[in-house]
């Protein structure tokens, strides 16, 4: 009988062994995929992004617009300082559901800006589109191979974006608007640039809060800060009462507290 459970327990005892040794050279092997996904997607990017074209029409997504707002679009490319191919979309929106656009041109060079005029004349100036590694996994991970893949990722008006085309971020005067950026609340380099300001995040929601307007109805967006050349400025939104889907914009000085109300942004500037 001791015979026999000392064999069990041998038996039990390599068992263990053995599924140490298994899991042991599974996590060996995913760790060791995962360091070269982490260096290859990297390399492997930016041999994908020496792409110097840009096909297939990336597609535009638009906020806060009525379908009446977006009949007729307008298209350019700016190349080196000169425009060209304007090009005229008529839209078929009825609802505010699917307002979705493809970019009319099927090529243009990866640093190329698209410059898209609404009929109310807000522009939005749209680059940086490219190309990145989408890696293959396997059942422990990276299989070492990949292709080649867009990126739905661009600058939009100075701002990173994905494609969202929204009222509060057109531009009237781009001469004036292209030396203004916008930290979205989201990027890490929002809380660190509000901590350095004489007006404190928590001291701007506060100063928002004894200011508001809708009295009936709590709602603070936040839209991140607002730098520019002489001002840098938090960017709040509140949503009105009187109209549904329409809100204000409150911005408050990051240096001074001051605060100013919007009712028709950005054509109340």
């Amino acid at each position: 009988m001791k015979r026999f459970f000392k064999r069990c327990l041998i038996a039990v005892g390599v068992l263990a062994l053995l599924a140490t040794i298994f899991v042991g050279l599974v996590w060996w092997s995913m760790q060791r995929s995962k360091a070269n996904a982490e260096s290859d997607a990297e390399a492997l990017s930016k041999a994908c992004d020496t792409a110097k074209y840009i096909t297939g029409n990336p597609q535009l997504t638009f906020l806060k617009f009525t379908p009446k707002e977006l009949q007729t679009l307008q298209f350019q490319i700016l190349r080196d300082g000169k425009i060209s191919n304007d090009t005229l979309v008529e839209t078929a929106f009825k609802d505010n559901k699917n307002l979705k656009v493809n970019i009319p041109y099927k090529k243009f060079l990866k640093t190329d800006t698209i410059i898209l005029t609404l009929q109310n004349q807000l522009k939005y100036y749209i680059s940086g589109y490219g190309h990145y590694a989408y890696l293959h996994y396997g059942m422990f991970g990276y299989v070492g191979s990949s292709d080649c893949r867009f990126s739905e990722n661009c600058v939009i008006n100075n701002a990173v974006s994905t494609g969202i085309i929204e009222k509060f971020d057109g531009w009237l005067d781009p001469e004036k608007s292209k030396h203004i950026r916008r930290i979205q609340p989201v990027a890490a380099e929002y809380k660190a640039f509000a901590a350095k300001c004489k007006i404190k995040l928590k001291e701007a929601e506060q100063i928002f809060i004894n200011n508001r307007k809708n009295e009936h109805l709590y709602s603070m967006l936040s839209y991140g800060i607002e730098v520019g050349p002489e001002a840098s400025y938090y960017i709040f939104g509140e949503e009105r009462e009187s109209k549904i889907d329409h809100i204000n914009v409150v911005k408050i000085n990051t240096e001074t507290g001051k605060i100013k109300r919007y009712t028709n942004y950005p054509f109340d500037k």
